[in-house]
């Protein structure tokens, strides 16, 4: 309470009393429109495949912070995949947009990234989780870093899209012992 009248303090100190009446009059602070959350794409492929996609809207450039906005919703979606399907095999990927200026003429590349290999996750390992995802964060960066200091010249344009691929996994059951001839 005492950092907003401060605020206050310093903000009538400087352009004077500020009335209630006008403050209500102030235009609201811009919110976005629209939020960064996964739909899924394909549910029932053998019912055991699912891909979750989010269409990411224009303006996101930045890798990291994208990554930072999101990533509690690739936390979510895995957990409910975890507990819906109880054993998965999980993998993240990123489709982004880069440009590049040759000759006064733009040219564009589309790259997908899926560093990992599937990964098993149970209830029993959720806790890996956050891991996982910066791992795949570090490695998409790591690759956008590679190609920049290479002096490709490509850079990125958008991202345009993340995904989610989630495969229920069934491990074989064992209990046959077969002796040795």
């Amino acid at each position: 309470m005492a950092a907003a009248n401060f605020s206050r303090d310093v903000l009538e100190n400087f352009y004077g009393e500020i009335l209630h009446q006008d403050n209500h009059m102030l235009p609201q602070p811009i919110r976005p429109t629209r939020r960064l959350d996964f739909k899924i794409e394909r549910k029932k492929f053998n019912q055991w495949l699912r891909v979750w996609k989010m269409a990411v809207p224009e303006g996101n450039k930045d890798i990291l912070k994208f990554f930072q906005k999101t990533k509690n919703s690739f936390i979510a979606v895995t957990r409910n995949e975890v507990q819906a399907l109880k054993s998965i095999k999980l993998q993240f990927g990123l489709l982004v947009k880069f440009s590049i200026n040759r000759n006064g003429e733009v040219e564009y590349m589309e790259h997908y990234f899926n560093h990992m290999k599937p990964i098993n996750i149970n209830e029993h390992n959720m806790d890996t989780l956050n891991h996982l995802f910066s791992q795949f964060v570090d490695g998409v960066r790591g690759e956008i870093e590679a190609w920049s200091e290479r002096g490709s010249g490509w850079v990125v344009d958008k991202i345009l899209e993340a995904i989610i691929n989630v495969a229920q996994y069934q491990p074989l059951n064992g209990g046959s012992y077969m002796p040795a001839t």
